[in-house]
């Protein structure tokens, strides 16, 4: 049944009228039978009731008013998808079969962290059931906890599973690795794990545990390890390269690492297993070496002939900045660096902390002068030293606390005796200069052949090592692996694992922007994709619904193009997700 337009001129004016008609077969052909002629009618009058006739023709449709259509639930739709189309192209649903958990953690890690309890209710929100085809909802809420335990135990498996596959994608084509240790601080005790130790996160307050992690160069971690909280890193490099050749098969790289792990017997280690190994000295340790000129430090002072001065001395220049040299001793290879603008920022730096640790000494003592209650010795000495080990000025600040005995007047007007003290200090001119006389140099340390890897290189690869701790800051900050709530040792190491696997999604749609020329992060774009939602729309006290998307915009769009994923938002596609549609 369709509404029939006439139209008829009279007296040079048209005239227009409408039918109610309906189509009939009679001999094979298709005829016209009026119902009801309706005159003439308004455009608004037309529109009604073409769209009641529509209503009529399909199954869903309705009429009514726009204020009788209520949303009755959202779903995350697009991040979610995008998501999950990265972790299959990684083979990791079928890693982790029987396992839908462990996506359902690591999906939300990536896009709305929550604790491990509330990830069942998170779920039932998104798409996830539909696209796992698998009920949440009937599962004990404490699934996830034993999703964990599971985990833990297929870790190693799982490490080398993926190392797999990114040989298989090309991630490891170029024969280097990075390697740098963190650590993570626990609300509790009770963890083995968790000890006391050099906190990276400023937190001395709590017990932590150390994570080690090895990254390929362009940021895909395939190694981790949870270790003690009191582990240092220095003690970590033996036992990495035993794995790499036994669960990695890896038996010529070269190994990227952080000065804080340089020491005689690892660079013997990793020698010995005949890898390579790029890293830099410790600051002190370039006097040892005796690596620099006894006139160093005049030989920088002027801001318009240190280059040239430098390049009197076989120093090539790297950039408008830097400038090095190189030295070998031995097997090794040590390349002495110069960057003017770190030795101007580095002196500045040092000087104002200096400024700051005098007028905080000063103040104190003031504080100390004028005490209403005796101070203890040690309280005041931990203070003074936490303060000083903070500005890193422990060893160019030398003090003592001088006992004084003060006569305060009570409230009362009674004399009384309180116990105070004046700190005493001086500045150690001598460390002050060996410090100065460090400022802007950096000495990279390799064992690679000069005629395979030049200097310049070394510097390159010794830079990129901001991917490791790259790894980290996102770790840490954007997926919430801090602080720990878990307490049994398999459940920490579990989480770890959770997080890490959410970094490599996070890595991998990095990457693909990246190589698209786009200037959006993986975090904006899961944003701008996270609008995208699964929507449920009916009528007000009515159960029947129907579901379609949030209108796709041409920002996502471009994003999906990007991606190689624009199939997400097909009807095809849509047709599997979306509950009593008409698509």
């Amino acid at each position: 049944m369709f509404l029939k337009k006439a139209r008829k001129t009279y007296k040079g004016k048209v005239y227009e009228t409408y039918a109610l008609t309906e189509s009939y077969r009679e001999g094979g052909k298709v005829k016209h039978r009026h119902i009801a002629n309706l005159g003439s009618l308004s455009q608004e009058q037309v529109q009604r009731i073409r769209l009641v006739l529509k209503a009529k023709q399909v199954e869903d449709a309705f009429v009514g008013r726009l204020s009788d259509v209520v949303a009755k639930e959202h779903y995350r739709f697009l991040d979610v998808a995008v998501l999950d189309d990265i972790w299959q192209q990684f083979a990791l649903d079928q890693f982790f079969k029987g396992l839908p958990y462990a996506e359902a953690m690591v999906i939300n890690r990536c896009i709305a962290p929550k604790s491990k309890i509330r990830i069942q209710e998170w779920t039932q929100h998104t798409i996830l059931p539909r696209l796992m085809e698998f009920d949440f909802g009937a599962e004990s809420e404490y699934s996830v906890y034993r999703t964990l335990d599971k985990i833990a135990d297929l870790e190693e498996e799982l490490q080398q599973h993926i190392y797999q596959k990114y040989s298989q994608q090309g991630h490891t084509n170029e024969k280097a690795i990075f390697y740098d240790i963190t650590s993570s601080y626990f609300e509790g005790t009770k963890c083995i794990l968790a000890s006391r130790g050099y906190s990276r996160d400023h937190r001395s307050d709590r017990p932590q545990v150390t994570i080690g992690l090895v990254v390929t160069p362009d940021g895909y971690p395939f190694y981790w390890q949870v270790m003690p909280g009191n582990t240092q890193d220095i003690t970590t490099v033996e036992a990495l390269l035993l794995v790499l050749k036994e669960r990695f098969g890896i038996e010529e790289c070269l190994l990227v690492f952080d000065r804080g792990m340089v020491s005689r017997d690892n660079l013997k280690a990793i020698a010995k297993k005949k890898l390579s190994y790029v890293s830099a000295l410790d600051k002190n340790e370039i006097p040892v070496n005796e690596l620099l000129d006894s006139d160093f430090k005049s030989l920088v002072e002027d801001e318009d002939q240190w280059q040239k001065n430098l390049l009197s001395r076989g120093f090539q220049p790297y950039d408008k900045n830097l400038i090095y040299r190189e030295h070998s001793i031995e097997d090794i290879r040590y390349i002495l660096a110069f960057n003017r603008q770190a030795f101007q920022d580095q002196r500045l730096n040092r000087n104002q902390r200096l400024l700051k640790a005098k007028s905080y000494l000063e103040e104190l003592n003031q504080e100390l002068l004028h005490a209403k209650k005796s101070r203890k010795e040690e309280t005041t000495a931990r203070k003074i030293e936490n303060k000083l080990q903070n500005w890193k000025l422990h060893k160019i600040l030398n003090w003592q606390l001088e006992p004084k005995t003060l006569t305060v007047t009570t409230k009362k007007g009674k004399k009384r005796k309180v116990n105070s003290f004046q700190v005493v200090y001086t500045v150690d001119e001598q460390q002050l200069q060996q410090q100065a006389l460090l400022d802007g140099l950096t000495c990279f340390v390799t064992n690679h052949p000069s005629d395979k890897l030049s200097a310049k290189r070394v510097i390159q690869y010794y830079r990129r090592k901001n991917k490791v701790e790259e790894a980290f800051r996102e770790l840490k900050s954007y997926l919430h692996l801090r602080p720990f709530y878990l307490h049994r040792e398999k459940r920490v190491r579990a989480h770890v694992t959770v997080c890490v696997l959410g970094y490599l999604l996070l890595n991998a749609l990095e990457d693909r922007l990246y190589q698209q020329d786009s200037a959006t992060s993986a975090p904006e774009a899961l944003e701008i994709l996270g609008r995208c939602l699964v929507n449920r729309l009916g009528l007000k006290k009515d159960s029947a619904y129907s579901e379609s998307i949030t209108e796709v915009t041409q920002e996502q769009v471009t994003i999906l193009e990007g991606l190689g994923l624009k199939h997400l938002i097909t009807n095809k596609y849509l047709n599997n997700i979306l509950e009593h549609s008409s698509m």
